[in-house]
């Protein structure tokens, strides 16, 4: 992943609800915005739709964090896009998932993380962040640019679409059904929020 200093910087003129947002916390362009955010605790929203929650709430994942990055881009009329980035979940990145995944006789359940994309760079505001993965994700496998903020409806149609991607590289997520491995992947989360906290706890 790239430094932030990658993105085209902005003065945030008062364009929309986002850039007064910011406006309103004393942040004056793209780059101290984008840092802003990365600096915001890692947490898990109460709603992950709509990515003004941050302000709310003081804390987001990637998913409410570069949506929220993403929609003062568009506000400022910068060529910054949030992608979803797909890749093999599994111990290395999530201790504890080897566990849920294995008596399907997986090796890995496909998962998706979320950054900034802009030309041929890619910007993760949450790296560094005590996220409660034990290293970043350094290989994906299939990305696509999508929306600042998807409904949890969208989402998951996302993951199903490219979900039958993954079954020509391992035909055993075939033989399971997209309805068991979306259940898995709910556990996988949790083991997720687990990890997070005792991070959390030994920081």
């Amino acid at each position: 992943m790239d430094s932030i200093t990658v993105l085209p910087n902005a003065t945030i003129e008062n364009r929309g609800l986002v850039s007064e947002k910011f406006l309103n916390h004393g942040i004056g362009n793209f780059h101290q915005a984008c840092n802003w955010v990365k600096n915001l605790p890692y947490g898990f929203n109460s709603n992950t739709e709509n990515s003004l929650i941050i302000f709310a709430e003081n804390c987001g994942t990637c998913t409410t964090k570069h949506g929220i990055i993403a929609r003062l881009a568009e506000e400022l009329g910068l060529n910054i896009h949030k992608t979803l980035g797909f890749y093999r979940l599994n111990d290395e990145i999530i201790t504890g998932v080897n566990k849920i995944i294995q008596p399907y006789g997986l090796d890995f359940i496909p998962q998706v993380h979320c950054f900034l994309e802009y030309q041929n760079f890619r910007v993760d505001l949450t790296a560094g962040n005590c996220n409660g993965k034990n290293k970043p994700i350094e290989k994906y496998d299939f990305f696509v640019k999508v929306n600042p903020d998807l409904t949890i409806k969208q989402s998951e149609k996302y993951y199903i679409e490219y979900l039958e991607k993954y079954y020509l590289i391992e035909p055993k997520l075939q033989e399971i059904g997209s309805f068991k491995i979306l259940r898995t992947l709910e556990e996988c989360d949790r083991q997720l929020k687990y990890q997070c906290s005792l991070m959390f706890e030994s920081a």
